[in-house]
């Protein structure tokens, strides 16, 4: 879809639907997918597929080619219905994520009362491998290499809970099983999952890289 759209991130790509299957639904908000994924066809194919990331949000995949303003405000008016968080007041809220270069969705939600967050955003960077790649300077004592197997699994999930969860205590820390789910995901490949190892044996940084052989896209969790 990312080609589709002259690599604009209009709908999800496979790297982020697998990441969002396995760890972020799996592990975190638990939705019954036949609830919150709803999916629109046209002579037997998917054209287009609404879906939440997290709780009160909502996410719009359209293929290019069946892109209109009737398929978004029916896609809009079941968003309304089946996403929304309810509020402590009784109000109903809904957040809609659109890409920032696609102006004919960004012009239908504004005449739907939706406004620009002030809060919200999530920025995409891109790199062509066309560029130099600098030279990498590597710390004295410290060796990069591939997560190891399972025995290893504890002291990853335990270097993303300090990164991602630095400000809150380690007591709520809930172990390490999530970590299956992430490999679960059908591209992870295990030799990606790179690791650095300080001189005393604890793992210090990591850098997953999720690469679509059909595509040729790569992405980093870092």
């Amino acid at each position: 879809m990312s080609l589709l759209n002259d690599r604009h991130d209009f709908s999800w790509s496979l790297l982020r639907w697998d990441y969002w299957r396995w760890h972020v639904n799996e592990n975190i908000f638990h939705f019954n997918l036949q609830d919150v994924i709803t999916l629109w066809e046209e002579n037997g194919q998917i054209v287009a597929v609404l879906n939440p990331d997290g709780s009160g949000e909502a996410f719009f995949q359209i293929h290019p080619a069946f892109k209109n303003d009737g398929i978004l405000s029916e896609m809009l008016n079941v968003a309304e219905q089946k996403l929304p968080n309810l509020k402590e007041n009784g109000k109903k809220e809904l957040i809609v994520w659109v890409n920032a270069a696609d102006d004919s969705t960004k012009q239908l939600f504004t005449q739907r009362g939706y406004s620009r967050s002030k809060f919200l955003a999530e920025h995409m960077r891109r790199r062509f491998f066309t560029q130099p790649i600098p030279d990498s300077v590597s710390q004295s004592g410290y060796a990069v290499r591939a997560l190891g197997d399972e025995s290893e699994l504890p002291a990853r999930s335990w270097l993303s809970w300090k990164v991602f969860h630095s400000d809150e205590p380690d007591e709520k820390y809930q172990g390490w099983e999530w970590y299956r789910n992430v490999q679960c995901v059908p591209i992870y490949r295990r030799d990606l999952d790179i690791v650095a190892v300080a001189p005393d044996g604890d793992l210090a940084a990591f850098c997953t890289v999720w690469f679509d052989d059909i595509q040729g896209l790569r992405s980093l969790s870092l």
